[in-house]
């Protein structure tokens, strides 16, 4: 189940110092590693919104601790049956709860960068995304963006490799692994995300 929330940027200045009194210290530490403020909500948010995912799902009986694979890939130490994943960005951040591994990003449209998607894109991706006109161009390059993202994410992998290598959904699976990526457009808040998830058997 995924779970978005929107509108990090409205939240009240006092915020941060009222995490202080609720969050473990453990994602207080994470939270005050990021540079800047609005960074910091974010990581906040994204576990505030995996408690209320957890509650919601009827499934919450204390605070979800984090444990990390040799990828560095995290998961619930508390919660062995439940895989997760988070992703922040802008203003927005989005928690996914199921059964098997799942990687899920977030991404707002910006103006397009045609160096960037040269970097990253390979040569059937370019090709599609260079027959559109702006700005359908930026938002289909958004899309392709959180769909690699999601996918090195349920992988657990990172960006480990050439971006333009990485084999989204739509494209030819790789052997022995079975995955599916969906992506959602969000118009109010101009946002992609893309959930790459295991493919359950029949």
């Amino acid at each position: 189940m995924l779970y978005v929330f929107s509108g990090a940027d409205q939240l009240p200045g006092d915020f941060l110092s009222t995490c202080n009194c609720f969050l473990p210290k453990w994602r207080l530490d994470q939270m005050r590693s990021f540079r800047f403020p609005a960074d910091q909500k974010l990581c906040a948010i994204a576990y505030l919104l995996l408690i209320h995912a957890l509650k919601k799902e009827g499934i919450f009986n204390a605070l979800p601790e984090f444990g990390y694979h040799a990828d560095g890939k995290p998961f619930l130490t508390n919660y062995p049956e439940i895989h997760f994943n988070l992703s922040h960005c802008g203003d927005v951040a989005v928690c996914l709860l199921s059964d098997a591994e799942v990687g899920v990003d977030v991404e707002k449209v910006s103006e397009y960068d045609d160096e960037l998607a040269l970097a990253i894109c390979n040569e059937n991706e370019y090709r599609w995304i260079s027959g559109f006109t702006d700005p359908h161009k930026a938002k289909k390059f958004t899309e392709l963006w959180t769909r690699k993202e999601s996918f090195v994410k349920w992988r657990g992998t990172g960006l480990n490799c050439n971006p333009r290598e990485i084999l989204p959904a739509g494209y030819p699976e790789i052997p022995g692994e079975s995955f599916h990526i969906s992506s959602i457009y969000n118009q109010a808040g101009d946002f992609y995300i893309s959930v790459c998830s295991t493919n359950k058997k029949e």
